[in-house]
C-alpha cells in the first residue's frame, strides 16, 4: 500500500464515535472508552497464516509488543485510531524486532517492537503512552498496584468471535510467589496481576497488550501481557513481560 493511502487510512477514522465508557459488561471485562495508545495487530506467516494480538504506541513509528507476536511472523498489520474494531485505521508494516534473547518455551525476553514504514498522524485519537525512564531502575510497576489493560481478544477462551469494542481490565500486581505457582516466569523480568473483584482478565488474542500504570502522574506502559492459563479465567492471574528492564534494549531500537 503506498504512503498516501496509508496515511488516508489513519485519517478516516479520527472523527469515529467512541463507546460511552463502563457500560455494559461482556464476561468479566468492560467497554473501553477511548484509548489513543492501544493498537490491534494482526501478524502473518509466510504461508499466509495468521493470528491476533495487541501493542502499544510508543512513538509515531513504533508498537511495543510481546516478542511471541514477532518471531517466525513476516507481517504486520497495525490497527489504531478508535476503540471500535470496524473502525480501526491500518498500517501495515514488515519490518519488527524481537528481543534476541526471546525464549518461546519459557517466554522469557518476551518483549520486541514493530517498526511502521510511515508516521502515523498524532491526534487525540492516536497518540503514543510514556516509557518508565531511562536508565533508572525502581521496579515499575510495584505489587499491589493497579493497572488498566486494554484489549480486542477473546471474552471468553472457547469465544471464536472478536468483540466487536475495545474492552478494559484492572488489575492488581500480585506477589512473585503466586505468579509462580502458575508460571515458569523470570525475575525480575516477569510480574503477573490479576482482578480478584469483578474476574476482569486477558485472554487470547490479548497478548502484547500493554499494561498501564502511574508513573510520576503520567501513565506508562510498564508491562507487556505475556502468559495466560489455558483456561484464561478470573481464578488466575495473567503475566506480563516487566517492560522497565527492556528500556535500554528498546532505546536502542527506536531512539526513545
Amino acid at each position: 500500500m503506498k504512503r498516501s493511502t496509508l496515511l488516508s487510512v489513519i485519517l478516516c477514522v479520527l472523527g469515529a464515535q467512541a463507546a460511552p465508557d463502563r457500560t455494559s459488561r461482556i464476561i468479566n471485562g468492560q467497554i473501553a472508552s477511548y484509548n489513543p495508545y492501544n493498537a490491534y495487530i494482526v501478524y502473518t506467516r509466510t504461508d499466509g497464516y495468521g493470528y491476533f494480538g495487541g501493542g502499544t504506541i510508543i512513538s509515531d513509528r513504533h508498537i511495543l509488543t510481546a516478542a511471541i507476536n514477532i518471531f517466525g511472523f513476516v507481517k504486520w498489520d497495525v490497527g489504531v485510531g478508535s476503540n471500535i474494531l470496524s473502525q480501526l485505521g491500518t498500517v501495515t508494516s514488515y519490518t519488527a524486532t524481537a528481543h534476541p534473547l526471546f525464549n518461546s518455551a519459557n517466554r522469557a525476553n518476551d518483549i520486541g517492537v514493530i517498526t511502521l514504514p510511515v508516521s502515523l498522524v498524532i491526534t487525540g485519537n492516536v497518540a503514543p503512552i510514556a516509557l518508565p525512564p531511562l536508565n533508572v531502575v525502581v521496579g515499575f510497576p510495584f505489587e499491589n498496584e493497579q493497572g488498566t489493560v486494554v484489549g480486542f481478544g477473546f471474552t471468553d477462551v472457547a469465544a471464536t468471535v472478536r468483540p466487536s469494542y475495545l474492552m478494559r481490565a484492572y488489575q492488581r500486581v500480585t506477589s512473585n510467589t503466586r505468579c509462580q505457582q502458575y508460571y515458569q516466569i523470570t525475575l525480575p523480568n516477569h510480574f503477573c496481576a490479576e482482578d480478584t473483584v469483578e474476574g476482569a482478565n486477558v485472554c487470547n488474542g490479548d497478548l502484547g497488550a500493554g499494561f498501564i500504570t502511574d508513573v510520576n502522574g503520567q501513565q506508562t506502559v510498564t508491562g507487556v501481557a505475556s502468559l495466560i492459563t489455558q483456561a484464561c479465567g478470573y481464578l488466575y492471574p495473567a503475566g506480563y513481560t516487566r517492560v522497565e528492564p527492556y528500556r535500554a534494549w528498546i532505546n536502542s531500537i527506536t531512539g526513545i
